[in-house]
């Protein structure tokens, strides 16, 4: 997503519109932000401590950020292996869960929700976007492709509440092949932990 978007439609003011951001300034001390990669977008949510992982080092060296912020180069799909349950306040899978296996997407989502304490928040494409190519032109093009695609009524059968927005994407080329409608829905989800 761009950075236009991230900046107007940040997490919080999502969640917030619909009533599903129980949270004041200050409550939220830390966040795991999965598949970081060149976005962060866990720095605009008020945090002191924010971890991004991400397998694509490469991606680290264009990250933008005025708040703090510490980077882990590691395989998303094994974050048990290097995070300890209830860990974060708040663990983002921001763009992700299309880029794995669908099976895979589902044991990194409970992954997530073991490490997190008060919520998981995602954000997927609603249906498949066809993408085969790094957009962003570094190189990553193994990573940035997408292998499923979900839908809001299967995100709520897991316990996330949904929010669908709609999206422009920028109009450019996103696979070798196959057309891009530049059109899309967003699911935003969030999964509180109990």
């Amino acid at each position: 997503m761009s950075k236009e978007d991230w900046q107007k439609n940040t997490i919080e003011a999502i969640f917030k519109e619909a009533n599903l951001w129980p949270w004041q300034t200050g409550e939220i001390i830390s966040i795991l932000d999965v598949a970081c990669g060149l976005s962060l977008k866990s720095k605009y949510i008020p945090a002191q401590i924010r971890v991004g992982v991400d397998i694509y080092e490469k991606y680290f060296d264009y990250i933008e950020s005025k708040a703090p912020y510490v980077v882990v180069k590691y395989d998303v799909r094994k974050l048990k292996d290097i995070f300890i349950p209830n860990s974060f306040d708040l663990v983002l899978a921001l763009d992700i869960i299309e880029h794995l296996e669908k099976n895979e997407s589902l044991a990194m989502l409970r992954q997530c929700e073991a490490i997190a304490k008060r919520a998981v928040i995602i954000e997927t494409p609603k249906g498949y976007i066809p993408q085969n190519i790094d957009i962003t032109g570094y190189g990553g093009d193994e990573f940035q492709t997408h292998r499923c695609s979900w839908e809001p009524e299967e995100l709520q059968e897991l316990g996330y509440q949904t929010v669908l927005r709609d999206y422009k994407m920028n109009d450019i080329q996103r696979h070798t092949d196959i057309t891009v409608d530049p059109d899309v829905k967003l699911i935003n989800g969030i999964k509180f932990i109990k």
